[in-house]
This record gives C-alpha cells, structure tokens and sequence, in this order.
C-alpha cells in the first residue's frame, strides 16, 4: 500500500501499515533522543560556568555531531541504486569536512588559547558545501536521465575549483595583502553566507518538482540545510562582536542541523525510495550551464580585479588566481565533455547493434512464415505428386514385362521410370521441406558427428581438391538430435562448400566447434568465392547452380531441420572472402558416466 502523506514527520500510526509502524516508531524514539540531547546540551550551556570545562565539552560536541549525521546518511548509501548511494557519500562527505574543520578550528582552545577565525579550518567550513551540490546534480530522484553518464565526480571537482577561487578572490587575496580582521571578517562572511544560501533555492526545487518518498527527502534536507546556515551565520556574528563562546546556547541549532541531517539518512533507509518517472522543471544539464556559467563568472572577476583595482597586488593576485582557475575549469570541462562523447558514442553503438538484432530478427520472422506457408503448400502438394508417381512406376513396370515390348518401347518406359525416380527425390525433398517426415531425437557427440561427415566426404572432396580440417572443442557436452537430419544439414552444407570451391581449383574448408554459453556452435568456412545474396540463401528454389543441378530447396529444409531442433542457422561471408555458416545448437549436460550412452551413429566414420 503507498503512502499518501508527505510531511517533514512520520503520518499517524493509523494510517500506516504494521511493517511501517515499526519504522514510524523507532524514527519517533531517534527524534526523541535528538530532542532530549539538544535538552542536555542547552542545559549544560545554561547550568555550567563559562570556563575551560565547558568549552572542550562543546568542541567535543561540535566535533561529534557530523560525524552523527555521517551514521545517519551512510546507513542510506547500500541501496541498488549508484547514484542514490553516490548522493549520500557526498552529503556525509561535506558533514566529514565540517567535523575536520570543527576540530582545527578548536585545538587552540582546547590546547589553553582563543578561537582563531582563520585558515585551514574555515576553507574547510566553506569547501563542506562543494560535495552537498556535487550531490544535488546527481538528482538521484530521476530515472533515465543524463547523469547516468556519471559526470557527478567531475562536477564535484569543478565546485571544489569554484570555490577555492573564489575563497581565494575574496579571502585570501585582501587578507594577505591588507592583514587583520578588517580584511578578513568581512568578505569571509559575506561569501559564506552566499554560499550557504545557495544550497536552499535548489533544495526547495527538487523539493516542489517531486511528487514520491523523495519528496519528504528534500524537505528534511531543506530545512535541516537553511537551519545549519541561519546557525553557521549566527556564530559568525557573535564571533565578530566576541559574544560567542563555545559550548553556549550559539551551538545549538547547529548541532540540531546536524542531528537533522542523520535523521533525514534514517528516513531515507526506512523508506527506501525508488527513482521516480516525473519531468520536473530543471533541465537535466543545469549542473553543465551552471559550471559554463562559473567559467565566465571568473573571466569577468579576474577583468574587474585588473580594471578597478586599488592595490596592484591585490589585483595581481586575483589576476593569476583566475588565469589559473580558467585553465583548470576549461581542462575539466573539455574532460567533461569527453566522458560525454564517449558516453553517446557507446550509446550509438548499442542502438546500431540492437538496430542490427532487431533487422535480423525481422528477417527472420519473415522468413519463418514464408517457410511455414511455403511448407504447407509443399505437403500438400507433395501428397497429390505422390499417386500420379505411383501410377507412373506401376506402368512403367508393366511396359518392362510385356513381352512384346519393343526395345524403342522399353527405352522410353525406362526413361520414363527414371524421371519418376527424380521426380520421387523431390517430393522427399519436398516432404522433408514440410517437416512431415517424423524424426526420433537422441543424445549426440557433435565432433564426432561431424568427424563422420567428413570422412564420408572424404572421396568427394578429394575429388574436387577440397581440403577439410575439423577443429574440435575440447570437452563439448552433448545435444539432442536426429542423427540422420544432422548428417543431412552437414552433408548439404559441405557439399555446397565443395561445389563453390571447385571451379577455383579446390580450397580449404574449416570447420570449428565450440561452446558459446548454454549452446554448442559449428562453424564452417570455406575459401570459395563467397555468397552473393546472403539474405536469400535460406530462401525456397533459390539456387545458384545450374538447371537441373540444384533445387533450390536443400538450404531451406536444413533451415527447418535446424530451427525443428532449437538451434539457429546463419550465413555471411567472411572478412578474407568466402562463406561462413554458424550452426547454434542447445547443449545436454551430462555426467561423465552417461556419456558412453551417446549414439553410436555420432562416433562413426
């Protein structure tokens, strides 16, 4: 039964069914044990004096609670989707920044000093943003989209250079160049704050334009993201005007952003949300526009940095920072744009193959109609042939006995009986056509089958100068078949090789066996000058033989011989020249001491 009700905190116990009650409940006691330790924490803010005491205890908690989050979000990241795991690493990667930054942030405090606002620690703060929009471009919502291309690492590094050139703008450049809190406090806030108002417009995007469990997702994440900046922004005041201390009453919608981030990783692993069908309004290249739009956003910083500059260093610094920052984006970009041809080109590939198996498929459709009406046909007629010839040889035997039968007379009845003779190969050809003749299927040694062909071959092919060569697989279970139609398809097949190559002065016929998955392939190649109209070779009365040479039908009822045992036929010609025929046939598995019950047949010569 889906669930109907997408607000920030689980449905009344009434309207959900048992197995999701035991998620609302444990969901409800996580929420009332992040409650009642935000209570502890405001407490000891409240009750402790300000001191030593309460500042490691506060460093302590503000080191603790993303790697909480962290717990929360990677307890999401085993699902059978990539790329809904991949969005999760990157969330608990930014929380995995911030814990880092909070712990190089304090160590001065914890080692007896102040809180130093600067450095390492803050290009931390400020980088933790580049993997939660890293993951917003991945949209893990959406299925079939174009970050199946797995682009998302590549934006990732692209934001990581955006916002080291701009931290680098902005910050460093005048805190450099003009030492003191004056030329750092404020551009860093201010940046930091555009950075972390950022990640609430899109959140609320992706919030609006989904309509299932992600819905209630990134309704979490948005308010669990706009209350980490309004709480980062908080502590940045109060810093500034030194009323912050750690382990205050400051700390505690951070932290509460934090346990709102592991709650939201729970959710989503009770949830367990499948990608969705919905358009959406954002164009699945956003994150491309957005990253092209950085690029020339950097283009006009570094002009503006060299046209309105106030100190030539300054204005040097930027100026270098964002011919580097170019180079780097463009590289990336143009890598980007690699992975994604390479990409439309494997999706070319695959569309002209599944075109191309999709043609032959057609065909043989087709030709499996024709056969199967042509083969009714054929049976009836083949029927009403068959009286007519038997009249036939009764007269012609009577003209043989007459005793007054002159030889002119005897001659003609003979002749007469041989073209009634011809005439009867015919309607066997046509009957065996027709699938009417019935066929008793045993377990077959397929080498040795064909082994057997060639040695009755092996007069005719010397004759026409044919050498065969037989490449047996090695250890090739067994198949199931008529051991007299086998011998037919291969008798023909070689028997057509050996006709194509004489009028060459002879050749050389390969023939290989082996295992391909579940089925067991013969190949036969030859060296003759190759098939003219692959695509009518199994066609009925197609011949390229001679009058009176060939039917046209042999190729055809090995086509039904092969198709009445499972298997498939197929034929092209081969890339030095000659014909290629690929027989397909299912495989028997079998125990090592059934295989001596094979048909003898198959091991003759």
């Amino acid at each position: 039964m889906a669930r109907k009700y997408y607000g920030f905190f689980p449905a009344p116990p009434a309207r959900i069914p048992y197995p999701l009650m035991t998620g609302a409940r444990w969901l409800s006691r996580t929420f009332l044990l992040a409650c009642f330790l935000l209570a502890a924490y405001a407490a000891v803010a409240l009750l402790v004096a300000p001191g030593r005491a309460r500042s490691a205890f506060g460093v302590v908690v503000l080191c603790l609670a993303p790697l909480v989050a962290n717990l929360g979000l990677l307890s999401s990241s085993g699902s059978h989707y990539r790329r809904q795991n991949a969005f999760w690493v990157l969330w608990a990667a930014g929380c995995a920044l911030w814990s880092a930054a909070e712990l190089l942030w304090a160590i001065p405090l914890l080692r007896g000093g102040q809180i130093a606002p600067q450095g390492v620690a803050d290009l931390l703060f400020f980088l933790s943003l580049a993997p939660m929009l890293a993951a917003l471009s991945l949209r893990p919502h959406r299925r079939r989209i174009a970050n199946a291309l797995r682009n998302g690492y590549v934006d990732l590094l692209l934001l990581i250079c955006l916002w080291l050139y701009l931290y680098g703008y902005f910050v460093l450049a005048p805190s450099v160049f003009s030492p003191g809190p004056a030329g750092y406090a404020p551009p860093y806030a201010g940046l930091t704050a555009a950075a972390n108002f950022l990640l609430a417009p899109l959140l609320f995007q992706l919030w609006r334009t989904t309509r299932t469990g992600w819905r209630r997702l990134y309704g979490h994440l948005l308010g669990a993201a706009s209350l980490h900046a309004a709480a980062w922004l908080a502590i940045r005041w109060a810093l500034v005007r030194g009323v912050y201390h750690a382990g205050s009453l400051w700390d505690v919608p951070l932290i509460a952003s934090f346990l709102w981030f592991g709650w939201t990783g729970m959710e989503a692993h009770r949830l367990k949300p499948t990608p969705e069908e919905w358009p959406g309004t954002l164009s699945h290249r956003w994150a491309l526009r957005l990253e092209i739009s950085g690029i020339i956003a950097v283009s006009v910083l570094g002009a503006l940095a060299i046209i309105g500059a106030r100190n030539m260093q300054t204005a040097h610094f930027r100026a270098d920072l964002t011919l580097v920052a170019i180079v780097v984006g463009v590289l990336l970009l143009l890598l980007r744009q690699r992975r994604v041809d390479r990409y439309r080109h494997r999706l070319l590939e695959q569309t002209q193959i599944s075109l191309d198996k999709k043609n032959r498929l057609q065909a043989y459709l087709v030709l499996t109609e024709k056969l199967a009406s042509l083969g009714d046909l054929a049976a009836g007629a083949a029927r009403g042939i068959s009286d007519p010839l038997t009249a036939i040889f009764g007269y012609t035997a009577l003209l043989n006995a007459e005793p007054d039968a002159g030889p002119r007379v005897r001659s003609a009845a003979q002749k007469i009986e041989a073209q009634a003779h011809r005439t009867r190969g015919l309607v066997e050809n046509l009957l065996r056509f027709a699938r009417q003749v019935p066929s008793e299927k045993t377990l077959l040694d397929l080498n040795a089958l064909l082994l057997s062909v060639i040695q009755l071959h092996r007069f005719h092919l010397a004759d026409s100068s044919v050498v065969a060569h037989l490449e047996r697989g090695p250890d090739l279970p067994a198949v199931r078949g008529d051991p007299k139609l086998l011998l037919q398809v291969f008798d023909e097949i070689i028997e057509n090789a050996a006709d194509a190559m004489r009028p060459r002065g002879g050749g050389r016929l390969n023939i290989r066996t082996r295992m391909e998955g579940d089925r067991i392939v013969a190949e036969f190649a030859d060296t003759g000058p190759g098939l003219s109209h692959p695509d009518l070779v199994f066609d009925p009365f197609y011949t390229t033989k001679g009058v009176g040479e060939g039917t046209g039908l042999g190729l055809s009822i090995c086509f039904g011989i092969v198709q009445e045992h499972a298997g498939e036929i197929s034929c092209h010609n081969g890339p030095d020249g000659g014909a290629v025929f690929s027989i397909s046939l299912p495989a028997v598995v079998l125990p090592l001491p059934l295989r001596s019950l094979l048909e003898p047949v198959g091991r003759s010569s």
